[in-house]
């Protein structure tokens, strides 16, 4: 996985994502992200994921595919948004 990438996309999402900070599905791609790299999670994420998913590394990856492919469409389309508002 190129992590750097990655970190660019949701530079990406942070800058013209609206309500970045206050979506719940923002906070779920985190959780369900930071579980498929093994990140270090908390026992109650861990147990919504087991609630949620199983052992269906399956489908926790294609959550986040969608989550993601939702937020690039958002983020972009609030860019060209932007850009058009502030032409001269």
């Amino acid at each position: 996985m190129n992590k750097s990438a990655y970190a660019n996309l949701w530079s990406f999402f942070n800058e013209y994502l609206p309500g970045y900070y206050s979506r719940n599905d923002v906070l779920k791609s985190d959780i369900l992200f930071r579980f498929l790299e093994g990140d270090e999670i908390s026992e109650s994420n861990m147990e919504w994921i087991k609630e949620e998913y199983g052992d269906d590394v399956l489908r926790i990856r294609q959550e986040c595919q969608r989550l993601d492919t939702l937020f690039f469409t958002e983020s972009l389309q609030a860019f060209y948004d932007q850009l058009i508002r502030n032409r001269p």
